[in-house]
């Protein structure tokens, strides 16, 4: 959830309105079918997604955002202090427990585990 906002949000800082619409799109469909087929993931993925994703955000950040340089170099555009981004990790962080328990917390009322 915080890869998909850090990247919305760095659209956002770009304006590029439809990139920040698919990445809102592409990510909100990735972490809801991961929730929905979490119970049913076998252990060696819980190693390999984080992994894969990461890359993939890493990728679409490079291909369509701007480099470390590039932020260095321009007038318009700062860094983001790291207490910013700790503080986003940590916010979305709970986020995710909090879903992860309410579906926890479904998938045992009716049955599925």
């Amino acid at each position: 959830m915080a890869m998909v906002y850090a990247l919305w949000k760095n659209f956002q800082t770009l304006e590029s309105p439809r990139d920040m619409q698919q990445v809102l799109f592409w990510g909100s469909i990735f972490i809801i079918a991961l929730l929905l087929f979490s119970p049913f993931i076998p252990d060696w993925v819980d190693i390999a997604l984080p992994i894969g994703y990461s890359m993939a955000a890493r990728s679409l950040a490079e291909r369509h955002q701007m480099t470390k340089r590039a932020i260095a170099e321009s007038a318009q555009y700062e860094f983001q202090p790291i207490w910013n981004v700790a503080v986003v990790c940590v916010v979305f962080f709970i986020a995710i427990l909090v879903v992860t328990f309410a579906l926890f917390f479904a998938l045992v009322a009716i049955g599925l585990v």
